[in-house]
């Protein structure tokens, strides 16, 4: 049976697509850890062996995972395979994911929920944003990864996947809003992409589940900052989690 308020977050770091989910889990990790018992697979220990043995021993009821991928495989540092859909998906029973990895949503997620795992977060789509610069000081990139962090941020806070999903949702649409207003030049692929990645994003299985039981007063966050002066004569990137 997982155990209640602890996570396992699986953050390889080998490409500049997964340096981004690296540093943004990173974030997400220490947010969590406030309220669960974290363990932390990062770069090159964010391989299969440790993946299931921490899954094993740990039994983390929430497993946020990162990678490469496609509608039927999931792969974690240097594009290890860790699960295909129908062999490896198991292991994720009784348990809620947030799987961000390009297109599994399509099926390896729903499989994964018809063998018995509470619910699982996914992309029917391949995850794509834009990028210029380092991950910590990308103000492209920033809403993207942000949206996805508060479905983590609210499940650690003790809210629901269906809350979690929820308040996702508002944040790409929040940031969906400051972009069209926005007068950057870049401003309507960012826009562009999204609403892509919200679309395509879905919660597969529970709507009721919970993997902490401590939920603390959420503060007020205010306004979307400004993003940082962006740096001229960089090349705008389209990055996505789908590099196979």
């Amino acid at each position: 049976m997982p155990r209640e308020n602890v996570a396992l977050f699986v953050r390889p770091n080998f490409d500049r697509a997964t340096s981004y989910g690296n540093y943004y889990m990173g974030l997400a990790a220490a947010y969590a850890s406030r309220n669960m018992r974290v363990i932390d697979l990062d770069t090159s220990n964010a391989t299969k062996s440790n993946i299931f043995t921490s899954l094993e021993e740990e039994d983390p009821i929430f497993c946020y995972f990162n990678g490469h991928g496609n509608a039927d495989t999931y792969s974690a540092q240097n594009k290890e395979v860790v699960m295909v859909t129908g062999n490896g998906d198991e292991s994720l029973i009784g348990r809620v994911v947030l799987l961000l990895s390009c297109s599994c949503g399509i099926r390896l997620a729903p499989s994964a929920v018809s063998k018995g795992a509470t619910a699982v977060y996914g992309w029917v789509v391949d995850f794509t944003w834009i990028a210029t610069e380092d991950p910590a000081t990308d103000a492209y990139a920033a809403g993207f990864f942000e949206s996805v962090n508060a479905i983590n941020n609210a499940l650690a806070e003790g809210k629901t996947t269906q809350e979690a999903m929820n308040l996702s949702l508002a944040s790409w649409n929040q940031w969906i809003e400051y972009w069209i207003r926005s007068v950057d030049p870049y401003a309507s692929q960012v826009v562009q992409w999204l609403i892509h990645d919200r679309d395509g994003q879905k919660l597969f299985g529970s709507t009721s589940a919970r993997v902490s039981t401590l939920a603390p007063p959420t503060p007020d966050v205010g306004e979307i900052p400004v993003p940082l002066p962006f740096m001229t004569g960089y090349t705008i990137l389209f990055l996505s989690s789908l590099i196979v």
